[in-house]
């Protein structure tokens, strides 16, 4: 049986793993063909400390850790690739990103969390080769030029865009953070008693209001368009999701729903799970109902083709 590894020789770029050295024919990424191995697994657990002990974005209702990004980041990114979120939120792409030496743009509706990024990412700034930045606007104008006629940092194409090695984010679980968890003391319970943020706010423009299942995908459909437009060709971009159970009792299957939609124009390539092992399990539909604790994400992986 043919060794794996036989045609991995060692060139320019090195490996601090002590696993060997990045193929020279690797144009995705800066990893060694067993770091490669280990980052194709299609679960991983992320539920790091950090993630629970950073206060600064518990102000933000939903949010993915800084460590499942860079994840994402190490494997399709080299260093100093551009990185774009158009859903950043506070800002843990963007955080995660620029840890990782990757030039990060990020998008927001809501002023207050732009703010929030745009302080996270000064917090963290050491290297003033990185470009970091946040847009304040809608996603759905993501391929609009005008969008980016203010962000001197990213450089643009002629058509007035900017283009991308690689997009990651999450968009809003569609009103989940809105509905009632039922009984039990749930985490969304918890934030209310605490006076923190429960829901994304009621910005008009926020997509997370849109009472309609179908018409919230198609709006969500216009972002990951444009969204492809951005990016590079072979290139490839992450959306994190769930599944949706709703107050009738049934579950909205949200991630494959957006999986159809986004795969009109980029290609899906897979998914990764994402684990949640240290989450606080509730009894929701006890003693007469199944009803799933989800403490998982899917990673849905697409790719421009073009």
């Amino acid at each position: 049986m043919r060794n794996l590894f036989e045609d991995i020789e060692p060139d320019n770029r090195s490996d601090n793993s002590g696993e060997g050295a990045v193929h020279p024919g690797n144009t995705l990424n800066d990893l060694t063909g067993k770091e490669w191995i280990k980052a194709t697994k299609s679960w991983l657990v992320c539920d790091s400390r950090r993630y629970h002990q950073n206060r600064d974005t518990e102000l933000h209702p939903a949010r993915y850790p800084e460590e499942l990004v860079a994840e994402f980041v190490r494997f399709f990114t080299t260093g100093d690739g551009w990185v774009l979120d158009p859903f950043c939120g506070s800002g843990a792409t963007l955080v995660a990103a620029l840890e990782e030496h990757r030039n990060c743009i990020g998008m927001e509706v809501n002023r207050h969390y732009v703010d929030l990024s745009l302080d996270r990412l000064q917090a963290k700034a050491r290297d003033t080769r990185t470009v970091t930045d946040v847009v304040h606007a809608d996603a759905r104008e993501i391929a609009a030029p005008g969008t980016w006629e203010r962000v001197e940092a990213v450089p643009r194409e002629e058509d007035g865009l900017p283009r991308f090695d690689f997009v990651m984010t999450s968009p809003p679980y569609w009103n989940m953070l809105r509905k009632s968890r039922g009984g039990v003391a749930s985490t969304h319970k918890r934030r209310a008693a605490e006076g923190l943020a429960t829901d994304y706010g009621d910005h008009e423009r926020n997509l997370g209001s849109i009472e309609d299942y179908d018409e919230f995908i198609e709006q969500l459909g216009v972002v990951f368009d444009g969204c492809a437009r951005l990016l590079k060709p072979q290139k490839y971009m992450v959306v994190v999701v769930q599944n949706v159970r709703v107050p009738e009792g049934y579950v909205r299957p949200l991630a494959w729903d957006l999986a159809r939609r986004i795969s009109r124009t980029l290609s899906f390539q897979g998914e990764r799970i994402w684990c949640q092992n240290s989450k606080r399990l509730g009894i929701w539909g006890y003693p007469t109902t199944f009803v799933p604790n989800y403490h998982h994400h899917y990673c849905l992986i697409f790719r421009q083709q073009d």
